[in-house]
């Protein structure tokens, strides 16, 4: 009898040590936090354990609670530099890179160039007639062919050409790795593609076409100090405005070289 008695509570004894562990393992793994109920709670060293791991729990959901509304922060604060630093650099209503963010990043490409002994290419275009557009459409008009015209000489520039606003209709093109030929054939690739399209405005389609001076920095001899070209990027942007002058001269809607 002594022993069926000894059984009977040793067996008791090991369910609750299994019980006890199991819910410490359901403390510890499961998404819940389980009810310690039943025999569970007249074991006092298991309600402390109990309550110190819902402590820890509560503790770790409100850690991670707050480091996922920091990543959250984080990203929007990150979205907004972005934001911020493409304003800074581009001109709002193009899109296309403002003056100064195209001069930083053409005096950049220049030196390089100067270093690597490779030519480039400066290009200035101005839209033909552009204020007897406005004074006959109005400048929203104005504005909606400005964006028009990027947009379609966007699809004309090679992978590491890049453009700039220079000031009201005029626009800048820097070309890496380009001679004469080379320069021309982009420039007058682009004037093709503006001629041959029309903007519409109210009930009527009206052609637009613009002007174009090309000036090409050949490489340099001898030594280049400070990767600087013996010719500064205003000369060769003045240059390029020449032959732009020259262009518009002639007769508009057409390509001309300084050289």
């Amino acid at each position: 009898m002594v022993f069926s008695l000894n059984r009977v509570y040793y067996y008791t004894m090991v369910d609750q040590e299994f019980f006890a562990l199991e819910h410490i393992w359901k403390l510890l793994k499961e998404d819940t936090v389980p009810e310690l109920d039943g025999e569970l709670r007249k074991i006092p060293l298991l309600q402390e354990i109990h309550h110190e791991l819902k402590a820890l729990r509560d503790l770790a959901d409100s850690l991670r609670d707050e480091i996922n509304l920091r990543n959250l922060n984080m990203a929007a604060l990150q979205e907004r530099e972005s934001r911020f630093r493409y304003l800074a650099n581009h001109d709002p209503l193009t899109g296309a890179l403002n003056r100064r963010s195209f001069m930083e990043r053409a005096g950049h490409e220049l030196r390089t160039a100067a270093l690597m002994r490779a030519s480039c290419g400066i290009v200035m275009m101005d839209l033909d007639h552009f204020k007897i557009f406005n004074d006959t459409w109005g400048h929203q008009a104005g504005d909606e062919v400005l964006r028009h015209v990027v947009t379609i000489i966007g699809a004309q520039l090679r992978k590491n050409d890049f453009m700039g606003r220079y000031g009201g209709e005029e626009f800048v093109f820097f070309f890496s790795h380009t001679d004469r030929n080379t320069g021309l054939t982009i420039a007058e690739r682009m004037r093709e593609a503006i001629a041959g399209s029309t903007i519409r405005v109210e009930s009527a389609h009206v052609a637009i076409t613009a002007s174009f001076g090309v000036c090409i920095a050949a490489p340099v001899e001898g030594p280049v100090a400070d990767g600087m070209a013996a010719i500064s990027l205003e000369s060769i942007i003045h240059n390029a405005d020449l032959a732009l002058y020259r262009a518009k001269a002639e007769g508009r809607n057409r390509v001309v070289s300084y050289l």
